[in-house]
């Protein structure tokens, strides 16, 4: 019986190669996904629906995942743009007005396991009636301690690469 399955399993990786083969034949050019960081969004979702606030909401979190793993930390650069002013709208601990950096952490317990991490924003209530703010966090690049590159974005692609947060006014007193 056990030779039987070893003659099953080698077969089945025989035609999984063979198919591999077909498509190259026929043009198409299959290749492995980069590792990535990218905005967490649940299932296959590629986009981020506006994250929608009010100044007196205190803060918002933005959740940024690592699916493919590493072996050690990933620092993900970030940029800030849109409407919103940094220090008078919302202001995230250790970023300036053009952006920063986050460190998503490797669970020491499973090294395949990454915990995302959240960009914690902070919004401000300036009691100027000066209407709705846009802020857009853009991921720009990510790199682990061994020194490995990551793409922005689902796949290496721009899907979930940005995200916008509408903050609502509060009207002054």
């Amino acid at each position: 019986m056990k030779h039987i399955f070893n003659l099953l399993f080698v077969a089945i990786l025989l035609i999984g190669c063979e198919e591999y083969d077909y498509l190259e034949d026929q043009g198409f050019d299959l290749e492995e996904l980069p590792a990535y960081v990218a905005f967490n969004a649940p299932g296959n979702q590629v986009t981020l629906p506006d994250e929608e606030v009010s100044e007196a909401d205190g803060s918002v979190a933005l959740s940024v995942e690592v699916p493919t793993g590493s072996l050690s930390d990933v620092t993900v650069n970030y940029e800030f743009s849109g409407s919103a002013v940094f220090g008078t709208d919302f202001t995230v601990d250790g970023a300036s007005a053009a952006g920063g950096t986050m460190t998503i952490e490797l669970d020491p317990t499973n090294f395949n396991d990454f915990q995302n991490s959240d960009l914690e924003i902070t919004l401000l209530t300036d009691d100027v009636e000066d209407g709705d703010k846009t802020l857009t966090v853009t991921l720009v690049s990510a790199q682990n301690v061994e020194g490995n590159t990551y793409a922005v974005g689902r796949g290496g692609t721009e899907f979930l690469r940005t995200a916008n947060v509408i903050i609502a006014d509060v009207d002054g007193e």
